[in-house]
């Protein structure tokens, strides 16, 4: 089998698994509690409970350090089995007897199997569609249009799935060896973090055997799925239209957005896998205010749990999440003022909002009473949010007073052409006092432009920055995104006036969440705080806009319609509608080109590791690579730095024997090298590489830049002139164009000594 065929076969494993145990198993206990809500909603919740569930049973046995296959199974099913049983308890022993005999006739052959497979077709039929013609029908067209739009999300971001194996983002292997530790009840083993993503799968790893590797690599692509899809559901909450919300998805695979506003929905990332609960629970908020109106308090309740189940996932998974989802929050607040703050509604939100909190700052805070220190990303984002910079630029911001004028020029004391500065002991150049005084002096021109002018400047440096770090070359997005703000507000207010109070207040809610959303993109130009560095922050706006236009796109359909009453009206007109755009799009070339992101390893390295994984028994061979690999095969195999092979290599006087005592060795060298951080400006390994010195550092400096193609070439050389001394036991076990994998077969009793003179050993700097 081709490894692009078994990608897709594990990616639809993939699926599955996530599937059954946060949609199907929580539809088996839930649905009777959920039937009254809609289909949107009851998606919603059953997704909200099997997230926090698994979340928080690893949680749990994470602490009691007894976590593993057998806890994680029998926390799984037995709940779910008991609940089962009990609910039907009366009706088991006939059911068991029923199927006893049914066995019995089929195995004596009283009972064949055609009878067999046509009474099992008969009762899925009567269960699934007998009576249920109508409902089928009218449900058809919406399958068709759901189907159509699974198919632009895998055009878009399935041809990198099955092209590119590797893992596409650097921290991944971090995240590998995060999830790794946890199989050693090891939690939070470089600190404390929100672990959400990496329970999920180590969960999936553990329950149903798929291998991490396997997940990092692929389970980018399935949260995709899910962030998308989780786009339509929170829609199908507050639009009034039927086909209306599929617009969202439809805006989102438009060539409108920067590649990297979307590039890092390939990789298996917490930040982005955050981003499915956003918007669905602030919908769950939005909900509430229009359902408490109604005096409906037996529902109400039920999408306040959801909202505290959904905004606490959002801080498990990745706290930008939960920083997009408070700006929503406060986009509620504004859109629903007319009732947030009385005191009914506005006592259960705070409490909800401090449960949620609590939900999910509790494991991490026990984390903390155990004496876990926190993860330094944590930290990195606290510094983004106070505003911290280096300490340069630090002392160069603490030179001026209220006034504008240098501090240093008035404090400090001359001598030459340099001030010495009171405050910080800082020496500054004369050049450049005299560019403090220029921008001091700009300043203050700045100051004494009018009004009008200075808000003139200040819009086009917001649009430009929009243009430039979210949209992509379309001429006019940027100008239609700030205007799209305005057209929903008066969109909210002309609904008010009609005293559609429940849509006003949703489509008011999304249009100062954008405004939210666009001020924190360009929080350094309107001069507040950036709780977001703007690159992530484009990534959050994208999704954002898609839901606003989207509403936007309902609120002019239901005003053009809601004068007839008839139900079907409205559905046609939005379907054909979104059929019209959809043409219009497609006609235009308007849809995006599929995501290309490169891996951090060879697609030759992948196919590598899946098949010696499956030829060889654990831990009977090594891998001698780059460190990619290290904790992808950890609980597997051995691992073998590369560069620390060529370190041994460097002094043979000092190491005689460099000896790897395993049945099998593989030996991974990339004829043309991975590009890194940054290209290493070769095309392939070559011997002038290998007459380089070896390059120094730890952890990945020796593969990143100019450091690959040298180490590249040092292996690529050594393992030619090793290959020469043993023809027979050093065989080639996988080429391409850009990889070459050797394998070295040895008895393990009298390994080969692998320090040999391969005449570039250790070459001096020329």
């Amino acid at each position: 089998m081709s490894m692009r065929w078994l990608t897709i076969l594990q990616f639809l494993e993939i699926f599955a698994a996530y599937g059954i145990v946060t949609l199907f198993l929580p539809w088996r206990i839930l649905r009777k509690r959920f039937r009254c809500f809609s289909v949107a909603e009851q998606l919603i919740a059953y997704f909200f409970a099997g997230n926090f569930y698994i979340i928080y049973l690893v949680y749990l046995l994470q602490f009691l350090r007894i976590s593993s296959r057998v806890t994680l199974l029998l926390g799984t099913a037995g709940p779910f089995l008991f609940i089962w049983i009990w609910k039907r308890k009366k009706q088991i022993p006939g059911a068991m007897e029923s199927l006893l005999v049914r066995i019995e006739r089929l195995l004596d052959g009283e009972r064949g199997k055609k009878t067999s497979l046509a009474q099992l077709r008969r009762t899925v039929y009567e269960r699934c569609f007998r009576g249920k013609r109508k409902q089928w029908l009218h449900a058809l067209p919406e399958i068709a249009v759901l189907l159509a739009a699974i198919a632009a999300i895998t055009y878009v971001y399935g041809p990198n799935m099955v092209e590119t194996f590797g893992y596409k983002a650097s921290d991944i292997p971090v995240h590998n060896y995060w999830i790794n530790e946890l199989e050693r009840n090891n939690i939070w083993v470089a600190g404390v973090y929100p672990y959400g993503l990496h329970i999920v799968i180590y969960y999936l790893h553990m329950v149903f055997g798929i291998p991490t590797y396997v997940l990092l690599r692929i389970f980018g692509v399935v949260q995709t799925y899910f962030v998308y899809l989780a786009l339509v559901a929170a829609l199908k909450m507050v639009c009034r239209g039927r086909f209306t919300p599929y617009f969202g998805i439809l805006f989102y695979v438009m060539d409108i957005f920067n590649w990297s506003t979307y590039a890092r929905f390939e990789s298996a990332l917490p930040q982005e896998f955050s981003m499915i609960f956003v918007l669905t629970s602030v919908c769950m908020a939005i909900r509430f205010f229009q359902e408490f109106a109604k005096e409906r308090n037996g529902n109400c309740r039920w999408y306040l749990v959801q909202f505290a189940i959904g905004f606490s996932l959002t801080l498990t998974v990745h706290f930008y999440g939960t920083m997009a989802a408070g700006l929503f929050c406060i986009g509620v607040a504004v859109g629903f003022c007319f009732r947030f703050f009385r005191w009914n509604y506005f006592r259960r939100i705070l409490i909800t909002g401090i449960l949620s909190v609590l939900l999910s700052v509790l494991p991490m805070a026990a984390g903390v009473a155990m004496g876990k220190g926190l993860q330094g990303s944590l930290y990195w984002g606290m510094n983004v949010i106070t505003g911290d910079k280096k300490q340069g630029d630090a002392d160069t911001a603490g030179t001026l007073s209220q006034d504008g004028v240098s501090d240093s020029l008035t404090a400090g004391e001359s001598s030459g052409n340099a001030t010495k500065n009171g405050e910080t002991g800082s020496v500054l150049s004369q050049s450049r006092i005299e560019e403090l005084r220029k921008e001091a002096e700009e300043r203050i021109q700045k100051q004494q432009k009018p009004l009008s002018e200075r808000l003139k400047e200040k819009g086009s440096a917001v649009r430009e920055s929009i243009r430039v770090n979210v949209m992509n070359v379309k001429p006019y997005i940027a100008e239609i995104t700030l205007g799209g703000i305005a057209i929903l507000l008066l969109l909210g207010i002309l609904l008010t006036v009609l005293r559609e109070n429940d849509f006003a207040g949703a489509v008011l809610s999304a249009a100062v969440y954008l405004l939210c959303m666009c001020s924190l993109q360009c929080a350094s130009l309107l001069h507040l705080p950036a709780l977001m560095d703007a690159n992530r922050c484009g990534i959050f706006l994208c999704y954002a806009i898609c839901f606003a236009w989207a509403l936007g796109v309902d609120a002019v359909v239901y005003l053009a319609i809601r004068r007839w009453k008839r139900r079907w009206i409205g559905e046609m007109t939005s379907l054909l509608i979104l059929v019209m755009a959809v043409t219009v799009v497609l006609s235009q070339g308007l849809i995006r080109e599929p995501v290309k992101v490169g891996a951090l390893e060879d697609n030759g390295a992948m196919v590598c590791v899946t098949n010696i994984l499956r030829e060889n028994k654990d831990f009977t061979w090594t891998i001698c690579s780059a460190n990619d690999e290290l904790r992808m095969t950890e609980f597997y195999g051995y691992h073998y730095e590369t560069i620390t092979l060529l370190n041994q290599l460097k002094d043979l006087g000092q190491n005689p024997e460099i000896i790897i005592p395993t049945k099998c060795v593989y030996f991974f060298i990339e004829k043309i090298p991975v590009s890194v951080d940054e290209s290493t400006g070769h095309e392939e390994v070559t011997e002038e590489g290998a007459k380089e010195p070896i390059p120094g550092g730890s952890g990945i400096l020796p593969y990143t830049k100019e450091s690959r193609w040298i180490t590249m070439s040092h292996m690529y050389e050594w393992a030619q002139r090793f290959q020469e001394l043993y023809p027979n036991e050093m065989e080639v076990y996988y080429e391409s164009d850009s990889f070459i994998c050797y394998r070295l077969q040895q008895n393990v009793n009298s390994s080969y000594n692998l320090a040999i003179d391969y005449g570039y050993n250790n070459p001096m700097p020329k």
